[in-house]
């Protein structure tokens, strides 16, 4: 018998759970010590003892009671899934992912000698173990549990056959999964091998996921196995089931919950509901991003968005009360969401999963909540996202007739039937502020009435004068390339007559029985878009949260990549002027229009075949990059168009390429991996064939052919920037390249140039972001102080430790956000006022770490947000949090005091100012007393007046006198207290007091009491302490002593010049005695000893 790790029966340590693997920190919970106990005491019980003998004991124990039945049942099970070689699931599945793998294994074994003995309810823990597969997880943990998974259902085909849901279960779960084991075929045929089986022989059950059925089978369509059920579910219902009627039957049944909430993890729903039903709007992003960075950071795991959508869209529905409070609204959280996009794939079935439920409403068997989202998303970017509502108008126009031409009208109707019942639900109250928003343009319009004929007017017709031809047709964004027409159709649907226009608004329509086209996975890139699809840059900040304005009407190569105006009125910085491009803008022409350019002859059958291979199913990129060196070579060297090669080149981009994973090849090169390892895109081998000419000393015209090509490429929306940036300053160390490459424009800087490039870095590669700016800056340390851009890069997703990185960095002068200028900080920290708060935290934080001591700064940043702003710590209390940790760290000087003193009048002598002030003052009486009290002396004449600062000064010494001694009540007041200019003292001249008439003699017997006494203590040899002295001196200074008008009086002993200059001096500031003239006295006796 194996005895437990950690201690076993005879050990003298605590017994150890075994399911879980628990960190040094973590606690196991009292039942895993129940399950350890109860598996100690069975192991006790069975030691040494035959089967029989173990049988006849075990029976016996059984029949004791129900507890010692519980008990020894979970000691049996305990021991299967922990003790492999002798053979419980308790509890497991929302800690699944944290179980070891051999008790997975186990479990497995389990349920298979359970399946083997008809008990009941192995159903359950299979369908709950279904949804620990992670969808877009290719780790060695997940690929197992997928064989596991494939395996036992094999092994027990017949008992999951007699289970419709959980059949169905099954299917949609192997159908997702088999997206994402492209690279491991052994796994990925036998997920699609089981799954065609059990959709051939089960379909009718098959057939109660609805609608998402059909979203799956379109995305796996391509794949063999699936490629002949596909064209029989098409062409051929029957053969599946007699009672199919087509796929119209599918698209016509709203998809249960259960099938959408599988492919979400119990983790991850726990994670999510978090967010979704606790954390309000203006704070939930931090969540958001940490969910992110844990669960779609991979490449692999972006197929994981769709389902992600489809759980928040079909599956979370809000309680009213979430609804009415300022909980996060689930469109918000999606637009947060989609911004974390990368690949334009992943965006167009992300717009498809928002809005499908759309194209097949019916308020009969659907539900407002599966649209809600969608209509909110569309109404509320109206006003500062036009240009993505648009896009999503566009994409449900082009849809409603796309996606199934014979189901057209019908999906036209159902796309009107949805929005109107949205208005009339009052989910919005009506369409009308979208169709009469002024940045809608015409075409936007025609659209809307196309969809919504029921809500909006027609738009009115062009006066004919103003008519062309050009304008007879809408103009809509193409969205060719989502959607192949003829691929996968019967005949019939290719061949369908046109829909009318514009389309009844009832549902019940007569449809045909065709097949909705498949959707192809390349998104078209919007003109108003730098790099990404639309939908992922449509939430750069989250909806209500920020007040920075987009500008979505501006030119797409704008330095403002983050749709966010950068610019500060009267603050002309660099960074808000736009990179213009000094070549001619590229030309709408087609790539077979571009080869026929007769500038291109030289080049042969070259460029055709580079377009062919780049076209080809599985493209080699490593034997492509030598085509693309030969064609830069020959580009430079000729003097073929530069549009047309550019426009051969970008074709390339807009196919089915996904840009490289820059972070990864980052990473892999710093573990010393070799080049061999990484992989690269077709962009990579432009860049680097275009290097090699970019480092030449001289500006001859093939470098500038090149860098002016790159520049094309970046304006055909190509992600040339930021990736020409990490190559010339991290992969060559050479950035002269770059500023060659910003050279190339005509209007813009290097600093406009890196606001665009670093924000398109931090958007696509974070971790890759924060890793290399520190050599970036030392490579442009110039354009980074004080550009509002890259701060807001930096702030954007930083995290704790990259916060102390980068202070680590500004402390050891390796990099420089802020600069001197003040009116650039001021700018800066007005953008900022707005921001999340953590990003105002960790801003703070940042900017404290760069002008803490710079007391000119300080004092700056002080009279910006406390006059020029007038901050108000209720609303902008982490900006004032940060500013009294400036403060605080700082030395008071009158500047600072003035600040305070007049934020306090300002805000009226309110609570918050006088709590704001003392708070300051406080804090420096304790570190600065000295330069406070000095501070206080300089300013109070001078800041407001007295009366002004005495009352702020009293409030502060009321409501903080718990805080304060009486001893610092006296030295504030005294600071307080007007000091007049002290008068000058004449030294009197020695003969005019010897003449003085005032002049009054001790008398005789007063100077022989003094002599006497003198004697006497001299004959004691008791010399006279430095005490009595003191106590003595006083009484015979009351005669002579100076009196407030200048008199001068003095005994009638001799006074000598030594005496006189220690009068003098007695007047003087700093001195120990110096209220007090030297007496007879002690003179007297100085002169005896």
């Amino acid at each position: 018998m194996a005895e437990i790790q950690n201690g076993g029966a005879h050990s003298p340590l605590p017994p150890q759970p075994q399911l879980f693997q628990l960190e040094p920190i973590d606690v196991a919970e009292p039942w895993q010590h129940e399950l350890v106990e109860c598996f100690i005491s069975f192991s006790t019980l069975s030691a040494g003892k035959s089967q029989t003998e173990l049988h006849e004991t075990l029976q016996r124990k059984a029949s004791e009671s129900m507890h010692s039945h519980g008990e020894l049942v979970n000691a049996l099970v305990y021991g299967i899934l922990t003790v492999p070689a002798e053979g419980n699931t308790v509890r497991l599945a929302h800690r699944f992912a944290r179980v070891r793998p051999e008790v997975r294994s186990q479990l497995f074994w389990l349920l298979s000698e359970l399946v083997k003995v008809s008990a009941h309810g192995v159903d359950q823990v299979v369908l709950a173990l279904t949804r620990q597969v992670r969808s877009g997880d290719v780790t060695q943990g997940n690929v197992k549990l997928c064989w596991l998974m494939v395996r036992f259902a094999q092994a027990n085909y017949a008992w999951l056959s007699t289970f419709p849901v959980l059949v169905a279960t099954m299917v949609y779960m192997l159908g997702r999964l088999a997206l994402d084991h492209s690279r491991i075929p052994d796994l990925r045929a036998a997920e699609c091998e089981l799954a065609t089986r059990l959709l051939r022989e089960r379909f009718h059950e098959c057939c109660m996921i609805g609608r998402d059925l059909v979203r799956m089978l379109q995305d796996v369509a391509r794949i063999p196995e699936f490629h002949d059920l596909w064209q029989d579910i098409l062409q051929r219902p029957q053969s599946l089931s007699p009672l199919f009627a087509g796929i119209e039957q599918l698209l016509r049944t709203p998809t249960p919950p259960m099938f959408l909430a599988n492919r979400i993890t119990y983790e991850m729903e726990t994670r999510l509901r978090f967010i979704l039903e606790n954390l309000p709007a203006t704070s939930y992003s931090r969540n958001l991003m940490w969910f992110v960075q844990r669960y779609l950071s991979t490449p692999e795991s972006e197929s994981l968005f769709s389902d992600l959508i489809r759980y928040i869209i079909g599956v979370f529905h809000p309680s009213n009360a979430v609804l009415a409070s300022n909980v996060v609204p689930r469109y918000v959280f999606l637009g947060g969401l989609l911004r974390f996009i990368r690949s334009p794939v992943v965006a167009a079935n992300a717009k498809l999963a928002l809005f499908y439920d759309w194209l097949f409403y019916d308020p009969k068997s659907d539900t407002i909540m599966n649209i809600e989202p969608g209509v909110l998303i569309i109404a509320q970017s109206v006003d500062k996202y036009t240009f993505m509502t648009a896009s999503f108008i566009e994409f449900l126009a082009y849809e409603s007739d796309a996606y199934s031409p014979e189901l057209a009208p019908a999906i036209r109707g159902s796309i009107g039937l949805a929005m109107q019942d949205a208005v009339e639900k009052g989910v919005i109250p009506s369409i009308m502020p979208i169709y009469e928003h002024p940045r809608i343009e015409v075409d936007i319009r025609q659209n809307l009435y196309y969809l919504f004929p029921q809500l909006v007017p027609p738009v009115p017709e062009p006066a004919p004068s103003e008519a062309s031809a050009d304008d007879a047709e809408p103009a809509k964004e193409d969205y060719s390339l989502l959607i192949d027409p003829t691929d996968m159709l019967p005949p019939a649907a290719v061949d369908s007559e046109p829909a009318p226009e514009p389309p009844k608004p009832a549902v019940e329509l007569p449809l045909p029985i065709a097949a909705p086209q498949p959707i192809r996975t390349v998104s078209a890139t919007p003109k108003t878009s730098i790099a990404l699809d639309p939908v992922s840059r449509m939430f750069q900040e989250e909806i209500g949260i920020t007040d920075f304005d987009l500008a979505p009407e501006g030119p797409a190569d704008s330095i403002n990549t983050n749709g966010i105006s950068d610019t500060t009125e009267g603050d002309g910085a660099p960074e808000d002027v736009a990179l213009v491009a000094s070549a001619e803008p590229l030309p709408e022409i087609s790539v077979e229009r571009a080869l026929e350019d007769m500038s291109l002859w030289l080049f042969g059958s070259t460029l055709q075949t580079f377009v062919d291979s780049v076209a080809a199913a599985e493209p080699n990129f490593k034997q492509i990059g030598g085509s693309v060196k030969e064609i830069v070579d020959m580009f430079a060297q000729s003097e073929a168009s530069i549009s047309a090669i550019t426009r051969v080149l970008a074709s390339s981009f807009s196919d089915s390429l996904d840009m490289e994973d820059a972070e990864t090849n980052a990473e892999l090169a710093a573990a010393g991996e070799s080049s061999d390892e990484l992989e690269h895109d077709l962009l990579h081998y432009i860049l680097t064939a275009a290097a090699d000419y970019a480092h030449t000393t001289d500006m001859t015209n093939s470098t500038r052919r090149v860098l002016q090509l790159l520049v094309q490429l970046t304006e055909a929306k190509v992600d040339v920037g930021f990736r020409w940036l990490l190559h010339s300053v991290v992969n060559t160390g050479k950035p002269v390249q770059y500023a060659r490459y910003v050279d190339q424009y005509t209007e813009g800087t290097l600093q406009a140039a890196l606001v665009r490039d670093l924000g398109m870095l931090q958007e696509q590669f974070p971790g890759l972001f924060y890793a290399v700016l520190p050599q970036i800056y030392a490579a442009f340390p110039d354009a980074f102080p004080g550009c509002r851009g890259i701060v807001k890069s930096v702030v954007a997703l930083i995290d704790q430790p990259q916060v102390y990185r980068l202070g680590a960095l500004i402390a050891r002068g390796q990099l420089q956000l802020f600069g001197h200028r003040q009116a650039a900080i001021t700018a800066i920290i007005g953008m900022t006022l707005e921001s999340d708060a953590f990003e105002q935290v960790c801003f703070w934080q940042l900017l404290n770490a760069e002008v803490s001591g710079d007391e000119a700064r300080v004092a700056g940043i002080a009279h910006c947000l406390l006059l020029e702003k007038e901050l108000d710590p209720a609303s902008n209390s982490e900006a004032a949090t940060g500013l009294l940790t400036l403060l605080k760290a700082s030395s008071p000087t009158p500047s600072l005091l003035k600040s305070l003193f007049k934020y306090v009048a300002a805000t009226e002598n309110s609570d918050v100012g006088v709590d704001f002030s003392g708070n300051v003052l406080t804090a420096w009486l304790r570190t600065s007393k000295a330069a406070l009290l000095n501070s206080l002396s300089e300013v109070a004449p001078s800041a407001l007046s007295t009366d002004e600062v005495q009352s702020v000064v009293s409030r502060w010494l009321e409501r903080y006198s718990q805080q304060l001694d009486d001893k610092d009540r006296y030295e504030i007041q005294q600071a307080l207290v007007p000091k007049p200019a002290a008068p000058a003292i004449e030294v009197p001249n020695l003969s005019s007091v010897e003449r003085s008439s005032e002049h009054r003699p001790v008398t005789r017997s007063q100077k022989a009491k003094e002599d006497s006494e003198r004697k006497r203590r001299i004959s004691n040899s008791q010399p006279i302490s430095r005490q009595q002295s003191r106590q003595e001196t006083p009484k015979r200074l009351k005669n002579n002593s100076v009196d407030s008008e200048g008199s001068d009086s003095s005994s009638d002993v001799p006074m000598t010049r030594g005496r006189r200059r220690r009068n003098g001096r007695s007047l003087t500031a700093g001195d120990d005695n110096q209220s007090y003239q030297s007496s007879p006295i002690l003179s007297s006796v100085s002169s005896s000893d």
